[in-house]
């Protein structure tokens, strides 16, 4: 019943609208059958990056007399409030919007942030609820964000005449920890990783002093379930902050997915982490959808350089320097130039702003048609959307985590007790993930990706990482490269 009155609902919305992704019907027939079945559904679809898909999901949850949450961006969320509402009211829904909450008379519907409802602490007392989740992709970080302690030495004292011999107690103790951590100091590297003795003492001390603050109380929890711990060192003040993350950040919150109704909308083409991601910890999917979104798919022109070096080559640098410039003359359009490494990020776009001028741009938003901008995948991943689409990638280094970040180091060691294949159930899956959003723009465009790294063709796993860029089509000279 859901079904069909929220197609004719939707019906009737679009006739005054200008959305012309062409699967809008089978994808609200899809969502409002898993809202009335009580059904667990993923679906995939890139549309998720625009907002065309928004109306089918309202109209379901409309129309469905319980009440939902729907997750999503907050740009989105003033989108809908901005340009919906009116539409949306015309049909005949009746209802009051207050502090992002649609309330009808039997119902209502909160739009919210993931970052808003995690941060609630009433979100782990719902049961059997109805939450739309979308920028499911996102999941992990979203959850390492929110799960993230950071203990500043500023949170080591309080401001008040009565803790001033507490305060000189702790302060003593932070001194000692510091010429310890200071004495230990790589160069070049401000991290340190904790050892057993000094995880064992600093779980011993936040466990007598958790009343002294909330973040004090949080600390100790954090370390009596174990969660990673790492201390980052500042050569400016010289002073030490410590940082806790959980080592998987889903088994904090596993309870809330596995006693919740969800529809996960993932903007990938395909979302196959999101599916692993869950099945580890035994949380199953009903079904798995995947729509086309409202633009022609067109096919990534793929582009790997044979006998290339590898990364741990002396002259891997001043090869791929080379390359780049080579791969960059006569081109017209945006070049994207992705790499995680910021050495050799900022070394890149140097010594090509050497040659190219004002055309380079390090992680600044382009203003012209014809520049050369260098970044982290990250921040390319984060900033795309308001970008231009590029008409070549070039990726010296595939988006392989660093061993270098102590949460990496500490999740592999850690894998490692357990047995466990580290580099393909972590390393790989997160490295496929970035790259499959990184380079998604060129879908549109059939632009040219190049990837520079070695470990592309020489590596079983990065043979794997090329066969997962669909749909793509092998390119085997760029002139004036060859």
């Amino acid at each position: 019943m859901l079904e069909i009155l929220s197609h004719q609902y939707l019906k009737n919305f679009l006739r005054d609208q200008s959305i012309s992704w062409e699967h809008i019907y089978s994808f609200g027939r899809i969502v409002s059958k898993c809202i009335e079945n009580d059904s667990t559904y993923l679906i995939n679809s890139e549309i998720f990056s625009s907002y065309d898909w928004l109306p089918p999901i309202l109209i379901s949850l409309f129309l469905r007399e319980e009440d939902s949450t729907f997750i999503l961006s907050k740009e989105k969320i003033q989108f809908i409030k901005q340009f919906q509402i009116d539409s949306l009211k015309n049909l005949g829904f009746n209802f009051i919007l207050k502090n992002n909450q649609l309330i009808f008379a039997n119902h209502h519907v909160r739009l919210i942030t993931i970052q808003k409802f995690l941060n609630d602490p009433n979100f782990r007392n719902l049961r059997n609820h109805r939450i739309v989740y979308s920028g499911i992709e996102d999941i992990k970080q979203d959850l390492k964000n929110h799960f993230r302690i950071s203990l500043l030495k500023k949170d080591w004292t309080k401001n008040f005449k009565e803790f001033e011999l507490i305060n000189q107690k702790f302060i003593k103790v932070y001194d000692s920890l510091k010429k310890k951590f200071f004495l230990r100091k790589v160069l070049g590297n401000s991290y340190i990783n904790l050892d057993e003795k000094e995880i064992s003492f600093l779980s011993n001390f936040f466990h007598e002093n958790s009343f002294f603050s909330d973040k004090f109380l949080s600390v100790n929890k954090a370390l009596s379930q174990g969660w990673a711990c790492w201390v980052k060192l500042n050569d400016t003040n010289l002073d030490w902050n410590l940082y806790l993350q959980p080592i998987d950040e889903l088994f904090q919150i596993k309870e809330f997915f596995s006693k919740n109704k969800f529809v996960f909308l993932s903007a990938l083409r395909k979302d196959n982490f999101f599916q692993m991601y869950l099945k580890k910890h035994s949380l199953s999917i009903d079904l798995v959808f995947n729509f086309k979104s409202n633009f022609e798919e067109k096919k990534i022109s793929l582009y790997i350089p044979s006998k290339q070096l590898l990364p741990n080559n002396p002259l891997f640098t001043n090869s791929i320097l080379d390359k780049c410039k080579k791969l960059i003359l006569f081109r017209k359009g945006l070049t994207l130039v992705l790499t995680d490494d910021i050495g050799l990020t900022t070394n890149l776009a140097t010594e090509l702003a050497s040659t190219y001028g004002k055309r380079v741009l390090l992680e600044t938003m382009p203003s012209g048609k014809n520049e050369i901008l260098c970044s982290s995948f990250d921040w390319w991943i984060m900033n795309s959307y308001l970008i231009q689409i590029p008409e070549q990638i070039i990726i010296p280094l595939l988006p392989v985590p660093n061993m270098s970040e102590p949460i990496n180091a500490i999740t592999v060691s850690h894998k490692k007790k357990l047995s466990q294949d580290w580099f393909r159930d972590f390393f790989l899956p997160q490295a496929r993930l970035k790259l499959e959003r990184s380079i998604s723009p060129l879908r549109r465009n059939s632009g040219k990706l190049i990837i520079l790294d070695g470990r592309a063709n020489k590596r079983n796993w990065g043979r794997l990482l090329l066969q997962n860029i669909q749909p793509s089509k092998q390119i085997n000279y760029m002139l004036p490269f060859d």
